[in-house]
């Protein structure tokens, strides 16, 4: 029987999600006044930055993940948040700390997956350092974070990426008025981190408890499905990047404004994702019915909510990030580039139904067939024939749309499995 899900109830649930998505847009507001000040020192600024956004999603793979696998454990098993919470926390400092160790020895390195001038590699080079020392401080906040998330205390998360917004906007106009320029504005976002995370555990009212085995354990089985997609995606990624860079600084600088552009949008919907994990896992506890028809509507409505979204923020979007490169270079490719933005969205919902299943196997190979099957051999054909910036502008749309369609296909075949 073909059962319609009321439209009272989808917006409920986009009512639900809604503080989830205000607390990233508003994270990403400040983060994107935070770029703007960064971007506004020159080209050499816009590139360093760019260059360093896809190195940090590389470094930050495994606490994302970790992190990802927290939030499904524990919304999922409420009674048992202490032991969880704990375990996390004990995975995030012992992860972070090794990887900032090999972080801060490679720093230099690391720099040379991308053709770039000496002075540019240079600044990359200490902000890679910087960011081995803010690693274990970031990483210790996501756990408390988690726990707000799951309680639906998404205000306090507010309060907090406010608080430290302020405090690392601050250090920007001050690093760039005294001349400290990339490197103080990287220790104003140390800083802020610092403070942050503080706030956080006090919001959260962490506190230590035991530490169980099992729950490592449980963690780590869906942190690993987790991590091989992300590895794969950041490889992707910097391969993906590696490419925009062969073409020059020119299409080089208009390839980041729209990338660091749509990254923007990209960010704001990942409150998206944890509201739905949230909603869909309180639907799996209390046994809702015509679970998969509800998150077909939500993925409807949805895709409609990004297609309006993006003709509002791109504009204001590139005055705040990339107003050095003018609005006529960028214009023809930009619209091509928010593609990704409307896939995302679309990708974001299956992710949240799937990871509320406890099923992170499908995730697991999300990004290898779209980023190595479908990314890379395009950047290549890309390279090879010298196609630039148009083809650059549609490669992650394209990429993204196979990872949603995958999702899906997925669900529709696994169905059995799944709770429905």
């Amino acid at each position: 029987m073909n059962t319609k899900i009321p439209f009272k109830e989808i917006l409920k649930t986009f009512i639900f999600v809604l503080p989830y998505i205000f607390v990233e847009f508003t994270n990403t507001l400040l983060v994107t006044i935070d770029k703007s000040i960064s971007n506004s020192i020159g080209k050499t600024a816009i590139i360093v930055f760019s260059s360093f956004i896809t190195l940090n999603w590389a470094i930050n793979t495994i606490q994302t993940c970790i992190g990802n696998a927290h939030t499904i454990v524990l919304a999922r098993d409420k009674e048992n948040s202490k032991q969880i919470n704990n375990s996390a926390m004990f995975l995030e400092i012992v992860s972070s700390v090794t990887i900032s160790i090999i972080l801060f020895s490679f720093s230099r390195q690391i720099t040379y997956v991308y053709n770039l001038e000496n002075n540019a590699r240079e600044i990359l080079s200490i902000i890679l350092k910087l960011k081995a020392i803010q690693l274990p401080i970031h990483s210790i906040g996501l756990v408390p974070k988690n726990i707000l998330k799951v309680n639906t205390k998404t205000s306090r998360i507010w309060i907090s990426t406010v608080t430290s917004s302020i405090i690392n906007i601050s250090g920007d106009l001050l690093s760039v008025k005294l001349g400290y320029n990339e490197i103080g504005i990287y220790i104003a976002t140390i800083v802020s981190s610092l403070v942050n995370t503080v706030l956080l555990l006090i919001f959260s009212k962490y506190k230590l408890f035991k530490i169980s085995f099992n729950y490592i354990k449980q963690m780590l089985y869906f942190a690993k499905d987790l991590i091989f997609n992300k590895i794969v995606q950041r490889i992707v990624n910097i391969y993906y990047t590696h490419v925009a860079s062969s073409f020059g600084t020119n299409i080089y600088a208009i390839h980041c404004v729209c990338g660091t552009i749509i990254d923007t949008l990209c960010e704001i919907i990942e409150g998206y994702y944890s509201g739905l994990l949230v909603e869909y896992s309180n639907d799996i506890e209390q046994k809702k019915e015509h679970l998969l028809k509800k998150v077909d509507s939500i993925e409807f409505y949805g895709n409609i909510f990004a297609i309006l979204f993006i003709p509002i923020f791109l504009y204001p979007l590139w005055l705040a990030l990339g107003n050095s490169i003018s609005w006529s270079e960028c214009n023809p490719y930009i619209w091509i580039y928010s593609i990704e933005f409307v896939a995302t969205v679309a990708g974001c919902n299956y992710r949240a139904y799937l990871s509320a299943n406890k099923n992170t196997k499908s995730i697991s190979m999300m990004a290898f067939i779209g980023g190595i099957c479908v990314r890379v051999p395009l950047c290549y054909i890309i390279y090879k024939y010298n196609i630039g910036i148009v083809g650059l502008s549609m490669v992650c749309g394209i990429d993204r749309i196979v990872r949603a369609t995958y999702l899906r296909l997925y669900i529709k075949f696994k169905k059995e499995t799944l709770i429905t």
